[in-house]
């Protein structure tokens, strides 16, 4: 019979640090403290995502950005023409002098 009690005791002094150590990890309800835990979690989840989503619209539009300026540059670039203005009165007919006015479109060479 003294067998007997000392196995109760052992397994009520384990029982006992269990629940202690249950109670430390957990709060006093562990079902509540895992639920208030995982929702937590959930929404740090859902604002990381919206962070990296906004991080990729962002860095989309920058790179769509730049294209767009570059492109504006080169078409520019392509466009663009070469004002030479030359007095040549000898070959005025009239004899009066003026200008001759010469468009030509630049290489883009620089």
């Amino acid at each position: 019979m003294a067998h007997d009690y000392d196995n109760q005791l052992i397994e009520s002094v384990a029982v006992r640090r269990t629940r202690l150590a249950t109670a430390l990890l957990y709060g006093n309800n562990p079902l509540q403290r895992r639920w208030k835990s995982s929702v937590r979690t959930f929404f740090f989840s859902v604002a990381m995502a919206a962070v990296i989503a906004a991080v990729c619209v962002g860095y989309s539009f920058v790179t769509n950005l730049l294209e767009d300026l570059r492109a504006q540059q080169q078409q520019r670039a392509q466009s663009a023409v070469v004002l030479q203005i030359t007095g040549d009165l000898a070959d005025d007919d009239d004899g009066g002098g003026g200008f001759r006015l010469t468009l030509t479109p630049h290489s883009g060479a620089a």
